[in-house]
């Protein structure tokens, strides 16, 4: 198949499955990957160049700028750690995985549809208050399904 253009279309986003709502230019997805390098003795050690590099896995990122959004989905994504609200914060060691307090992330696009099993937002969360119109910026980090090892498939549930 020749090289084509890519056009995801219109990308609701959706937390658990609710629809949060819409961003400006679309939903920012970037995998990063996780290495370690071995060293060895015949490239000089620990301070040489490593012998072989180890593939340890991968998270993925959705970076967000809302313009139009369902308030209520809002304060569930501020929130951070499902279950807990808005403007409080959650108890100290809470694990995000093992305690089921990720979300389920969904760029439910009719041609690039991702649907992210185990998200939780980690970066900083933005909103401009003013005379303009307001933008809510997150970025989700995303991780592996546990029972499947799946990072995301491109079918929502």
């Amino acid at each position: 198949m020749p090289p084509q253009i890519q056009v995801a279309g219109l990308a609701p986003i959706k937390v658990d499955g609710e629809l949060l709502g819409y961003t400006r230019n679309g939903a920012d997805t970037t995998k990063e990957a996780y290495w370690l390098d071995v060293p060895g003795d015949e490239n000089g050690g620990d301070d040489g160049p490593p012998i072989d590099v180890q593939y340890l896995g991968e998270i993925a990122r959705v970076r967000l700028e809302m313009t139009k959004w369902d308030e209520t989905v809002a304060n569930k994504v501020r929130a951070r750690v499902k279950g807990a609200e808005a403007g409080t914060t959650a108890t100290p060691g809470t694990l995000m995985a093992a305690g089921g307090k990720t979300v389920t992330l969904t760029i439910d696009s009719p041609q690039l549809k991702r649907h992210f099993y185990k998200a939780f937002p980690r970066m900083p969360i933005e909103m401009n208050r003013g005379t303009k119109f307001s933008t809510l910026v997150c970025e989700f980090e995303c991780h592996k399904d546990g029972v499947t090892g799946q990072l995301y498939t491109d079918a929502a549930s």
